[in-house]
């Protein structure tokens, strides 16, 4: 069975704005909601 999951990005560190997306580190939350998801699958 095929499965299909959709995710959204996580929280981004905006300390420095000039940075890309693709570029920008994640922030303390976006690490901890990153770690949380990966322990669901």
């Amino acid at each position: 069975m095929k499965q299909l999951f959709l995710i959204r990005h996580a929280k981004s560190d905006w300390t420095n704005p000039e940075l890309k997306d693709f570029e920008r580190y994640l922030n303390e939350r976006g690490y901890s909601n990153a770690n949380m998801m990966s322990a669901k699958v």
